[in-house]
């Protein structure tokens, strides 16, 4: 029924290289790692609920009202085609995330050459909002993020290069 559909969850993920910004969301249910770029180190995956619909998330019952909870999500990851498919990774949360929440729910990072890829359950939940500015943060032990890089005070650069006129 159409609240089954607002609490099922939207598959995402998002790509990082090293010395760039993280790309994304692409929405997709699956994920190739061979296609993706030789420079990406390291694919975060997500899920979070598909519709942003409002949902009653209390019930009134002879005028005793209790909290209705939200629906466990169990997320897969598996590689290969359909009939020969081999599951990496399986993970459950007790509650899916609320409608405004994300759920971080692993990691592909790059090893050497070769090592290729390997998976990393992670099963944290942040909020949609917050969670382009989250990601490089959790990750930065992976990917250092990158830093902004500022432009100089003009009186400060006219000062430096006094001061290195006046040593020379």
């Amino acid at each position: 029924d159409d609240e089954d559909k607002a609490t099922m969850p939207k598959c995402s993920w998002w790509t990082f290289q090293r010395d760039s910004s993280p790309v994304g969301p692409v929405e997709s249910n699956s994920l190739d790692l061979s296609k993706l770029d030789k420079d990406v180190v390291l694919v975060a995956l997500m899920a979070q609920v598909a519709e942003k619909k409002t949902i009653n998330d209390a019930s009134s019952n002879h005028g005793f009202t209790t909290a209705k909870g939200v629906a466990a999500w169990t997320a897969k990851i598996a590689e290969g085609p359909k009939k020969e498919r081999k599951e990496l990774l399986r993970i459950r949360r007790p509650e899916g995330p609320r409608s405004s929440g994300v759920w971080l729910v692993a990691g592909f990072i790059r090893g050497s050459s070769d090592d290729g890829w390997h998976a990393e359950a992670i099963d944290e939940v942040y909020p949609e909002k917050r969670i382009k500015a989250i990601l490089p943060i959790r990750f930065k032990e992976l990917v250092p993020p990158v830093e902004d890089k500022k432009e100089e005070d003009p009186m400060a650069a006219a000062r430096r290069m006094l001061e290195e006129a006046m040593k020379g």
